[in-house]
């Protein structure tokens, strides 16, 4: 079985939800605009190296973990999401010998999760464009 070229294509559409912040601007603006491209992950997945993909996704998480209030559980789920998708072309392994319907059933509760993603990807957004300057 391959790795679903969707669930890589909607990890590098999850990128559009960050963008970079300027100075006299909340604090959490400057490590936001240094992951706001999701540039690490996008990399790792691009070059095949799903290990590292798994290790920027889990600093993407902790810095979720420092996120204003207003949009922290926002952020957290995103993060997961992420993380979630990266485990699930993981767990498809190499040489394809996971299991379909294990792997066919999360990929479909992650297209689901993904639909209410928007929302969360939204309010940050909104966030982001108050609070930092920025059009996303």
């Amino acid at each position: 079985m391959r790795i679903p070229f969707g669930a890589l294509l909607a990890l590098v559409a999850l990128s559009g939800l960050l963008a970079a912040c300027g100075d006299g601007r909340p604090a959490f603006c400057t490590p936001l605009s240094q992951a706001a491209d999701l540039g690490g992950i996008s990399a790792a997945l691009r070059a095949g190296d799903i290990a590292e993909a798994g290790d920027e996704a889990i600093q993407l998480r902790e810095l979720a973990s420092e996120a204003p209030p207003e949009i922290r559980a926002d952020f957290e789920e995103v993060a997961d999401s992420i993380i979630e998708i990266i485990d699930l072309v993981a767990s498809e392994g190499e040489d394809g010998q996971s299991d379909p319907s294990r792997f066919e059933r999360r990929r479909e509760e992650l297209n689901t999760r993904l639909g209410q993603i928007d929302n969360r990807s939204q309010r940050i957004s909104v966030w982001a464009t108050e609070q930092c300057g920025l059009e996303l």
